[in-house]
């Protein structure tokens, strides 16, 4: 679709009160498209008319089309790959699970940090990737951060007083609940947030940030049986401010412990 779709589903979302915190330019025609559907099936827009369609088509064809590329397929999964890092191969699957859905459009930092299990996969992409969490680049401009609100029943403290002898001590304990009163505690979500996602052809989860990219941490020394025990060819980097091994140095320390475990005859 040209740009006339574009700009036609971007004012049908602004004239519903359908909150954009990106500039027109930062969506795609897809991203605009998925979100007015989401919009009609919630009842906030109503489908477009056959005079507005026929509208948009009259100005889709005052243009000369232009022609997308053609989608990248995922490579397959090596079934094997697994296995050459040691781990157990893994079983086929008998019916393919559906791929979980793209996260909305306009997803703040950390706004799933509490609302989903650690190792919850958000979406798979085009190249097989399974994400773990969104990669959300630092803005160069400042913007309004998304502040979280947890209400709870706050019972106050009372002070008690004990003494012994020639001592007197006094310290606060919690109080009534029959007389707690409302309150609120906010939190300031942070402004980026690296990715983290699992890919077929590794062991361990990558995380990445701005074309930067590590193993994690702890898997890691999970597979050596420690931090001892991780070959010192294994070199540590940060990812943003997330403390990874660097994937290559991983890689080359496990082909080479592969290489001497088959030249001893050991597998």
């Amino acid at each position: 679709m040209s740009a006339a779709g574009k700009g036609f589903h971007f004012r049908r979302l602004k004239a519903a009160g359908v909150p954009l915190d990106r500039h027109f330019r930062d969506y795609t025609t897809a991203e605009l498209k998925e979100a007015d559907d989401m919009a009609i099936e919630s009842g906030l827009l109503q489908p477009p008319t056959p005079e507005e369609l026929e509208e948009l088509e009259a100005k889709v064809h005052k243009k000369k089309p232009r022609t997308e590329p053609a989608p990248i397929e995922a490579p397959p999964a090596d079934p094997e790959a697994a296995g050459f890092f040691g781990f157990d191969l893994p079983e086929p699957e008998p019916t393919a699970a559906p791929l979980p859905a793209r996260p909305e459009i306009g997803e703040m930092a950390g706004e799933r940090q509490n609302t989903k299990d650690a190792e919850e996969i958000l979406y798979v992409d085009e190249e097989g990737k399974a994400w773990i969490q969104k990669e959300v680049l630092k803005p160069a401009f400042p913007k309004p951060r998304g502040r979280r609100v947890l209400r709870y029943q706050d019972p106050g403290v009372v002070q008690k007083t004990v003494k012994e002898g020639d001592y007197t001590e006094t310290f606060e304990v919690a109080g009534d609940p029959r007389n707690a009163q409302p309150a609120e505690i906010k939190i300031t979500l942070p402004s980026s947030q690296v990715g983290i996602y699992r890919d077929p052809r590794y062991p361990f989860k990558v995380i990445t940030y701005n074309g930067r990219e590590g193993f994690d941490y702890i898997e890691v020394e999970e597979y050596y049986g420690g931090a001892e025990l991780v070959p010192p060819i294994c070199k540590r980097v940060y990812v943003e401010n997330v403390l990874c091994y660097d994937m290559r140095s991983v890689i080359r320390a496990i082909n080479e412990e592969f290489r001497q475990l088959q030249l001893s005859g050991q597998i």
